[in-house]
């Protein structure tokens, strides 16, 4: 279907080099044309979302719940990076669920904490696609930025990590 708006449009295009009188309408007709082309694929996106009885197709696989209890982080670091508001955090994630994990949000809090007494400096999550399967282990790396922590220089900091937003891998 796509192809009769492609010859309409290139058989207006032509007329118009053609004949200096359809100079004046080949805009208007053109943007008739463009116009039912995406009214036709409106049309069309909305017909094969519906089901044969008419009601909207659902998902027939559902993905299992995963919840960040089930997540373990271990050998978790932080090195400063380039520039010195960024921080490149490599650690270690554990799945000690019974289900294939796709993706998870890492939690990370940096702290100045000179001499026991602590102040919040900054938060910054990452979005880490890992595919683990159960029981097992697997490394990963992302970048962490700070914005601000270079206005007052950091003497003791201290690195928390949280997991959230555990996704499940759907097959």
């Amino acid at each position: 279907m796509i192809w009769a708006f492609a010859v309409a449009a290139a058989a207006i295009l032509y007329l118009a080099l053609r004949f200096r009188r359809f100079q004046s309408w080949v805009e208007p007709v053109l943007t008739i044309v463009v116009a039912i082309g995406l009214a036709a694929a409106l049309l069309i996106w909305f017909v094969e979302d519906r089901g044969p009885s008419g009601t909207v197709a659902t998902p027939t696989a559902e993905t299992p719940a995963l919840s960040a209890d089930a997540i373990t982080l271990s050998e978790m670091q932080a090195t400063v990076g380039q520039p010195k508001t960024s921080y490149r955090v490599t650690g270690q994630l554990t799945n000690n669920s019974a289900v294939p994990m796709q993706s998870f949000r890492l939690d990370v809090v940096l702290s100045d904490c000179p001499a026991g007494t602590c102040r919040e400096v900054g938060r910054d999550d990452a979005l880490i696609v890992l595919r683990v399967l159960p029981g097992e282990s697997a490394d990963f790396s992302t970048f962490a930025v700070f914005p601000g922590s270079d206005l007052t220089p950091i003497t003791a900091p201290k690195f928390d990590y949280g997991v959230r937003d555990v996704r499940a891998l759907t097959r």
